[in-house]
Formats: C-alpha cells, sequence, structure tokens
C-alpha cells in the first residue's frame, strides 16, 4: 500500500471519529436543550394553574393546551412536596379497537405535584409529548450525518490532491533512483524543490550516488588490475615449476616440494580466473544473447567431459521429456552445466557411480551420487565455503548461482539416499 493511500486512509478514518464523537456532542447538547424547554413549559403550566386555583376557577375547568394534557384533582392528604418530573415511553392507543399500537411510540414527560390552595389540596399533572422534540432532533442528526458523509468523501479527495502535489518531489526523487545505473557515469538530477526535507534528500542522495559510483570504479579497477597482472606471473612460476619438475636431479622430498608448490600455484591460477568470471557476471558484461537447445548444450557438454566420466566409470542417466530453448548468453550457459557436471563427476564415487539427468517442463535436474555428506544450506552458495574434506576452491557453486541469477532462474538443493540434486527452474 503506498504512503499517501495509508495516509489518507487513517486520516479519513480519524475523521470520521471525530464526526462522529461531535455528532453525539451535538445531539447531546439538543436534547439537553430540548428537555430544559420542556421542564420550563411544564414550571409555566403550573404558574397559570396556581394562579387559576387561586383565582377560584374549579379543577375541572382547566383545559389542556396545544401538546399537553392537564390532570387536577382534589386530594386529602399531601404526599408530594416538591416538583417530580417523569419521561416515560408508552404506545399510543387507537380507539376504535382499543388496542395498544407497537408501531406508534410516545415519549412524554411529566410533572407531578401537589399543591395547597385556600385550604384545599390539589395534585396536578401536566403531560406534554416529546415526540416534536425527537423529530427535530432527528431531522438534526440527519442533516449532520449528511454533512459528515460529504465531507469526509471532499476531505478525502482533497487531501489525497494536496498530498500528491506535496510528495511530488520525493516521488521524482524515488524515480530518478530507479532509472540510476552506475555504469553509465552519469550523475542524478533532481527537479528543484522548495520543501527543506525533500532538498535536503536530494543532496544526500546524489552525495551518496556519487560516492558510490567512485567506490565502483575504483574497486572494478583494482580489481581487473590485480585479476589481470596476476596471471602472468602465475603463469610463468606454473610453467618454471613443470620444467623443474619434468628434470631428475631432486631428492624425493625436494620433488615433493615442487609438486606441492606446482599444485598450490595451479589452484592460484583458477581462483584467479574464477574471480576474474564472477566480476564479469556482477559487472554484466555478459550482453550477448541466442536462442540455445538446452538438450543440445547438456549432450555437448558430456561428449566433452566424457574422458572424466568413462574414467571414474559413472554411469549417466538421461530423460529428456521436455525440448526447452531459452535465449541466453552461451558463454554463461556454458559455465553453467560445466560446473554443475565437474562437481557431479569430481565428487561422484570412483568406481560405479550415478548422475541422472532430467530435463523437464522449464526445469533442469542433476543428481549424483556421492560419498560426501549433505551441504549446509545456508552457506553452500557462498564464495570459500566448502567442504573440509572436498578440496574445492569454494567458488564453483558460487559460480553456478551467479549464473542462474543473472537469469533471473531458480535453484534448489536436496540430499537424499547418498545423491545431491540440484534443480533449476527456467
Amino acid at each position: 500500500m503506498k504512503l499517501l493511500t495509508k495516509t489518507n486512509i487513517y486520516t479519513s478514518i480519524a475523521t470520521a471519529l471525530l464526526f462522529a464523537l461531535g455528532v453525539f456532542v451535538v445531539y447531546q447538547v439538543i436534547r439537553l436543550k430540548l428537555d430544559r424547554d420542556v421542564d420550563e413549559q411544564l414550571l409555566s403550566t403550573k404558574n397559570r394553574i396556581i394562579k387559576g386555583l387561586n383565582e377560584g376557577i374549579p379543577p375541572k375547568e382547566f383545559l389542556s393546551n396545544i401538546g399537553q394534557q392537564i390532570y387536577v384533582k382534589e386530594i386529602y392528604r399531601q404526599t408530594i412536596f416538591d416538583n417530580r418530573f417523569v419521561e416515560y415511553v408508552e404506545h399510543k392507543v387507537d380507539y376504535k379497537t382499543g388496542r395498544k399500537d407497537d408501531n406508534d411510540i410516545i415519549t412524554q414527560r411529566e410533572l407531578l405535584f401537589q399543591v395547597k390552595v385556600r385550604d384545599k389540596l390539589y395534585e396536578v399533572t401536566i403531560c406534554i409529548s416529546l415526540l416534536e422534540g425527537q423529530k427535530m432532533g432527528e431531522y438534526i442528526i440527519g442533516v449532520v450525518l449528511i454533512f459528515l458523509i460529504v465531507s469526509i468523501f471532499f476531505l478525502f479527495l482533497l487531501n489525497r490532491y494536496i498530498s500528491a502535489f506535496i510528495w511530488s518531489p520525493f516521488y521524482d526523487t524515488l524515480s530518478g533512483i530507479k532509472t540510476w545505473n552506475i555504469k553509465k557515469n552519469a550523475t542524478l538530477e533532481f527537479k528543484p524543490t522548495d520543501i527543506d526535507e525533500f532538498h535536503l534528500l536530494n543532496d544526500t542522495v546524489k552525495d551518496l550516488t556519487q560516492q558510490i559510483q567512485l567506490d565502483y570504479y575504483n574497486l572494478k579497477e583494482f580489481t581487473e588490475n590485480v585479476s589481470h597482472e596476476a596471471q602472468t606471473p602465475l603463469s610463468i612460476i606454473s610453467t618454471k615449476l613443470e620444467l623443474l619438475l619434468q628434470q631428475s636431479n631432486y631428492s624425493e622430498k625436494q620433488h615433493e616440494h615442487l609438486l606441492q608448490a606446482y599444485r598450490a600455484t595451479q589452484r592460484m591460477y583458477k581462483l584467479n580466473e574464477a574471480l576474474i568470471l564472477l566480476t564479469r557476471i556482477e559487472n554484466k558484461q555478459f550482453v550477448d544473447k541466442c536462442i540455445i537447445d538446452l538438450t543440445l548444450a547438456i549432450e555437448e557438454k558430456l561428449e566433452v567431459l566424457s574422458d572424466f566420466i568413462e574414467a571414474k566409470n559413472i554411469v549417466v542417466q538421461k530423460e529428456y521429456n521436455r525440448i526447452i530453448q531459452k535465449e541466453v548468453n552461451p558463454v554463461l550457459l556454458t559455465i553453467l552445466l560445466n560446473n554443475l557436471f565437474i562437481n557431479a563427476i569430481k565428487y561422484n564415487y570412483e568406481n560405479k557411480g550415478t548422475i541422472r539427468i532430467l530435463v523437464d517442463e522449464n526445469s533442469l535436474t542433476i543428481e549424483n551420487s556421492s560419498p560426501l555428506g549433505k551441504i549446509d544450506k545456508q552457506f553452500m552458495f557462498e564464495r570459500f565455503k566448502k567442504n573440509s574434506t572436498s578440496g574445492s576452491l569454494g567458488v564453483g557453486l558460487s559460480l553456478i548461482k551467479k549464473v542462474v541469477d543473472f537469469f533471473n532462474w531458480q535453484i534448489t538443493y536436496s540430499y537424499k539416499d547418498n545423491f545431491h540434486r540440484f534443480k533449476i527452474y527456467m
């Protein structure tokens, strides 16, 4: 969910709650005011009745006013000494049938008092209907609710428009960052803004990207120089050691030392080549693509490695259920297959090992038997993480992962019944 949308939702909810609280308060204030007005009317009627009784008007001659009902009767003992206000609800009675109508409810407020006039006690009941006040309150609440809904709608649109306008420099900055390419040696340029925070953000991002770009090119140049310059002396050392190993005027111990130096040099040479290759992949220098048949590529790679397979007496089981053609870089695909099959051969049994190849719909599975145990999934694709007994350089699986990621594919690993299983989803 976008920040502006989330902000608008929370703002609208808060506004609705505040309006609802306001409606409740307004309703209570209106109701309180209506109750006071009704009580004042009742008290005013009370004063007129007492005045009339003092003037000698008989109780039966007090007529009910509009919206009021008055009952005056003579009593013999006073039991109420103050005004008693009562509010109650009753059902309207149908005068034709004499039955109460459950759907027609009347709310009334009643004033009951007793008064002594000319040595006589009277009990007076004054009833007034609250129907008009309730209708007025409901009308006001309805108007307020409509105003609330319309206001929230327009506030949501207005807040969305204002927020989008205010946050537009931020989205311009995000757009610039997304389209920025570290390899194009271009400086990020942002639209001018009068908002201090966004202006500070743009300056910070610009300085940061410039520093990242500078560090990237410095590291790239350093890696290329070191890798390139290391190749020549390593080749010279390797060649000289080969010449020395061909001579026989050394003791057995000296010959062993030379052999160990030669093997270490070869490992260093291969490691340097692997690091150069990883760097090229990370820098996305393999841009040429063409349509390649995966099955044919596998067959070509197996033919190249046939001598190694036969030397270890490995049985290759193949199952091609689909013809998969992909537009990929041929060099990287060769590197991927080469590392997968070399690992499957190198870490297989010395005799009667098995390699299984399955090409299914959009997937390639390679399984190999092995005396080595399960690989730790947490570190298997990290550089220089290796099995202590394998003697590996620790970059083969990293190369596989880099190529798979470069192609936007996925790779999974599992181990069962002494078989390592790599499955690539294309």
